[in-house]
């Protein structure tokens, strides 16, 4: 339990936000039954370069403890949909 203190709340609020879409984003779009565990990792990484691109662009919309969420989900739907067209 002491080592998930070491982890940052900013960090766990990205992981669950890009789980969330990825699954949804399975749910809405996804085609084969095990489809949904090859979208999140894609998900995940473009949440976080998302994010990781708002700071040095100035694109602070919708911050949320200091992790620009609005800027993560476009990143997440950019990567959701580039999962999508490779799958298909």
């Amino acid at each position: 339990m002491e080592l998930l203190r070491l982890i940052p709340p900013q960090v766990v609020l990205g992981l669950v936000l890009a789980t969330t879409m990825s699954f949804l984003f399975h749910g809405m779009v996804g085609r084969r039954h095990r489809s949904g565990i090859f979208y999140w990792p894609f998900g995940v990484l473009f949440f976080t370069a998302g994010a990781l691109l708002a700071t040095p662009l100035g694109a602070h919309y919708l911050m949320l403890g200091g992790l620009p969420v609005l800027a993560g989900m476009v990143g997440c739907l950019l990567g959701l949909i580039l999962a999508h067209v490779l799958l298909a």
